[in-house]
């Protein structure tokens, strides 16, 4: 399994600590005219962190699973598996992951 980049975890920090600094400015009434569009862009955020932490949840189970598949394929190499079976255990995880990459494009 290969390490994630450590970028994504603090870009997202970092959105948040901005999107925190511009909600303590609307406080003020000079910034009064942008409450509502900080309030909508807080409200993307979180729609954008849910969605994207949803993918990544449902991208890991598919990986888990496909590893599972894997090593029983590894133990059953010297039984012929017909080509059905194996479809038939690939075709669900090939759903999960278009999917989470469907869920994911809608936010690009």
């Amino acid at each position: 399994m290969t390490a994630l980049p450590i970028l994504a975890p603090l870009a997202l920090a970092a959105i948040h600590r901005e999107l925190s600094r511009l909600q303590q400015l609307t406080v003020l009434p000079e910034y009064a005219a942008l409450r509502e569009p900080v309030a909508q862009l807080a409200g993307l955020c979180e729609s954008v962190e849910d969605v994207v932490s949803g993918g990544i949840c449902r991208l890991s189970g598919t990986s888990e699973t496909l590893q599972g598949l894997l090593d029983l394929l590894r133990h059953a190499e010297d039984r012929p598996l017909p080509a059905n079976r194996v479809v038939g255990l690939l075709a669900p995880l090939q759903q999960q992951v278009v999917h989470a990459c469907s869920e994911i494009g809608q936010i690009l």
